[in-house]
């Protein structure tokens, strides 16, 4: 079956929370949006599974987020799977005085839905240096 436009509006609502929360600084609180074996799948270090790893993996960075832009984003799949696929320009500033620099790349989301409730279980994405 294909995915509902209101399931299309609910993981398009997630997403956006996930950017907006992450340009916060509030990492942590991403995990709010993400079912218990989530995955993370980094472009330059192995994968992080489960909650723990992904927060350490998510505490360790030294750089503070100044903005993030999302374009292209796409959503398919079906009302017990998605895949969200989007394009990003992040700008991130050092925690020390510094350059802030821009990073652009894409990534790959897959969500599941689970009592009809949408979770991020794996986010995976790539670097365009």
């Amino acid at each position: 079956m294909a995915l509902s436009q209101e399931s299309i509006r609910e993981i398009e609502r997630i997403h956006s929370n996930w950017i907006q929360i992450e340009a916060a600084g509030e990492n942590r609180r991403l995990l709010d949006l993400c079912a218990d074996e989530i995955e993370f799948w980094p472009p330059d270090s192995p994968p992080a599974v489960g909650r723990k790893a992904v927060v350490d993996q998510i505490s360790s960075g030294s750089e503070r987020v100044e903005s993030i832009e999302i374009t292209d984003r796409r959503i398919r799949g079906s009302n017990d799977i998605a895949y969200l696929t989007a394009s990003y320009k992040t700008k991130l500033s050092p925690a020390q005085n510094g350059m802030t620099r821009e990073m652009l790349g894409s990534h790959l989301w897959i969500l599941q839905n689970r009592a009809g409730t949408w979770q991020v279980t794996l986010v995976a994405w790539s670097r365009w240096d």
